[in-house]
């Protein structure tokens, strides 16, 4: 912490508090548990940027890390309200700067200390491939939306009809079968998974193969998978489809809720406000002790700019988003009730993510 402490005069905030804020953004979800942002203390608070990596990364990975730098700064923000600070942000506020991502603007409060706060350090990603109901009752889901709501240019959408379902559920298969299909995608997948750790230990870096839920009798099967030659030879014969039929589509197809966050700003703006409703939906979920885990293959798959996706697929999900909503789909979501994973992924100490 030796970083965060030689950075305390500039902002003129206790060294327990600044941390604290700053630990609470890295607890933010991230794809596939490597953040890539950095943190300066500067002026009167904390300017975030994105790193050399995400800067070079392709464009299906900028929108999944703008996504998650919505959830950091949204972490920090509850933080600093509970330790008695409003939090001010403002995002690209630099256009010659093209990896400065946010600026958040610290200024004293009364203490405002919410149950989302209490909820930070537990939130977690469950893929028990089962979650129970009961179903949420009607007020608890306008609750959710409400939430969503007080973030401009986001919606949140339930489909929990029969039809509308359906047409997600067709989605997220078409999605996750293409994943496996292609080459390209296919090393997105198993490039973050930490087989060097093991199947009883958790990383504080990329996903250890013990957060995945993959059944004990199948593990020796799932790391044989994450190489193309084995998973090129299995995909000419439609493995591909009962990859994706397990890990998404029945997941989804047994879940008490579906949902789906769109937004109807630009992507570059979109996601972050994507990111921020997120992370309050997960960690209201959290509180009311709700399985969680989202989705994104089925809305990143059907972005014209994501050119490795191949045509017939990407169009396929782009007409059947247009039959559930007008705007830009960037997360789905599963929700309902299961036991909690016994190992999680871990996360990196706050300093790491502080330069100078």
């Amino acid at each position: 912490m030796d970083v965060l402490n030689r950075k305390l005069p500039l902002i003129g905030i206790p060294f327990s508090d600044l941390s604290s804020i700053i630990q609470a953004g890295v607890l933010a979800p991230s794809a596939d548990n490597q953040h890539c942002f950095e943190l300066r203390a500067e002026g009167d608070g904390l300017l975030l940027f994105g790193t050399e990596a995400y800067l070079a990364t392709p464009y299906h990975k900028k929108v999944l890390s703008l996504i998650s730098f919505g959830a950091v700064v949204e972490n920090m923000g509850i933080r600093a309200a509970r330790l008695g600070y409003h939090a001010d942000v403002l995002w690209y506020p630099d256009a010659s700067r093209p990896a400065l991502i946010a600026e958040l603007r610290l200024g004293r409060s009364d203490p405002n200390q919410t149950a989302l706060d209490g909820a930070i350090s537990a939130r977690h990603t469950n893929r028990s491939v089962i979650f129970r109901g009961p179903a949420l009752a009607d007020v608890d889901l306008a609750n959710f939306r409400q939430l969503a709501k007080g973030i401009d240019g986001v919606t949140l959408h339930f489909f929990d009809n029969p039809k509308q379902r359906a047409e997600l559920l067709h989605l997220i298969r078409i999605a996750e079968a293409e994943r496996f299909n292609t080459q390209a995608m296919h090393a997105d997948i198993f490039s973050a998974v930490r087989f060097d750790v093991g199947w009883h230990a958790s990383a504080e870096v990329g996903l250890p193969p013990a957060a995945l839920a993959v059944e004990p009798g199948a593990r020796w099967a799932f790391t044989q998978l994450r190489h193309w030659s084995v998973m090129n030879r299995l995909r000419k014969i439609g493995f591909h489809h009962a990859l994706a039929l397990r890990a998404a589509y029945l997941p989804c197809r047994l879940a008490p809720h579906l949902g789906v966050l769109t937004t109807r700003l630009p992507i570059e703006r979109g996601a972050p406000a994507v990111g921020r409703a997120l992370e309050r939906i997960w960690l209201e979920a959290e509180t009311l002790g709700l399985a969680f885990q989202p989705f994104a293959g089925s809305a990143l798959l059907s972005l014209a700019q994501y050119r490795e996706v191949p045509a017939e697929t990407a169009e396929a999900l782009r007409r059947g988003w247009t039959n559930l909503t007008d705007e830009t789909p960037l997360m789905v979501f599963r929700l309902g009730r299961a036991e909690r994973p016994v190992i999680r992924t871990g996360r990196q100490r706050a300093d790491s993510f502080l330069r100078n």
